[in-house]
């Protein structure tokens, strides 16, 4: 019983080395690829945390949102407004977009959680689009379709590279946070009700309270996502709350890999780079980046997270991703 909890323990526990490895490869790439890189490690970074987000709902919830976009987008427009209507400081702004996203995912969750499998994806999509809908036609508040811009310098005037080391330090937290929820006693009770909710019910654990609380985190760290990359550009979009968004995250998670806490941030890197690097070679840039995702999936159907594992086991190496 003892090294039972012994093991579960060292599980549970982060392995700084990994994060100092990923931190000085991140920072490598910052300072020696120049502002270019640096812009692109920084939507990298921002998407890695919004992908591994929506990777806590669906890999340890096994809650599939097709609205997830919606708390990206509060997250943006939460900081937005409360500069623009609300005169509030930037420094004090930066709090009010997550906390707009988790309030967001508060409500949203609490309908959503009532209701399982495809009733719940798909009341998911509606509270996406009622948030898409609002901040788009909603002028006199959110600017409407043409959004909200020039409202702040961007990126606070820090140079390229400075930023993308304030979003690399921010990330990193984030992801400590959610490893520490996933493999806490809270994190075990979501995943029981994910893997067996009416099992998890019968051993007194409460479903609809559980899902709602990993709702509310993942909402919380999407809005963290949003309101960084509202600072990334100085602006604010109603696309960021829409379905094209929602899609991306979607993508991102199934191509780094289901039920890997990596695999959020192994597909943002392989469908950022996509569909940046792709459009220079080829018009037809997004049939290529389909034929090459459905390839990944079909070759290895965990996703990336998967055939790295698979790699690792062929080397004799074992670990997880």
């Amino acid at each position: 019983m003892n090294s039972m909890k012994s093991d579960m323990k060292k599980k549970s526990e982060i392995d700084f080395r990994i994060v100092a490895l990923g931190a000085a490869v991140a920072l490598l790439v910052i300072f020696a690829g120049g502002a270019g890189m640096s812009l692109l490690a920084t939507e990298i970074l921002i998407m890695a945390l919004f992908a591994s987000s929506l990777n806590l709902l669906m890999s340890y919830g096994h809650m599939v949102s097709f609205g997830h976009a919606a708390y990206f987008g509060l997250g943006a427009y939460g900081f937005t407004l409360a500069i623009v209507r609300a005169d509030i400081p930037v420094g004090l702004a930066v709090f009010a977009g997550p906390i707009v996203a988790m309030i967001g995912g508060l409500i949203f969750g609490a309908l959503c959680v009532r209701l399982t499998e495809i009733y719940f994806a798909m009341l998911t999509l509606a509270c996406g689009q009622i948030t898409f809908t609002v901040l788009f036609q909603w002028y006199d508040f959110t600017g409407g379709d043409t959004g909200i811009t020039d409202f702040m310098t961007p990126r606070f005037g820090l140079s390229e590279q400075y930023f993308a080391v304030f979003t690399l330090t921010i990330v990193i937290l984030c992801l400590m946070f959610m490893w520490r929820v996933i493999h806490s006693p809270l994190g075990l009770a979501i995943r029981s009700v994910g893997q067996d909710r009416y099992r998890a019910e019968a051993s007194g654990l409460n479903p609809r309270q559980l899902q709602l609380i990993a709702f509310t985190i993942s909402a919380f760290l999407a809005g963290i996502a949003g309101t960084l990359f509202a600072v990334f550009h100085g602006n604010a979009f109603p696309d960021y709350a829409g379905l094209g968004f929602t899609l991306d995250s979607l993508i991102m998670v199934v191509l780094g890999g289901m039920k890997s806490f990596a695999g959020g941030i192994y597909g943002a890197i392989a469908y950022t780079l996509l569909k940046t690097y792709v459009p220079l070679v080829i018009q037809e840039w997004e049939l290529v980046v389909g034929l090459i995702l459905l390839f990944i999936v079909l070759a290895t159907p965990f996703g990336l997270a998967g055939g790295i594992k698979r790699l690792q086991t062929m080397l004799g190496m074992g670990g997880k991703p």
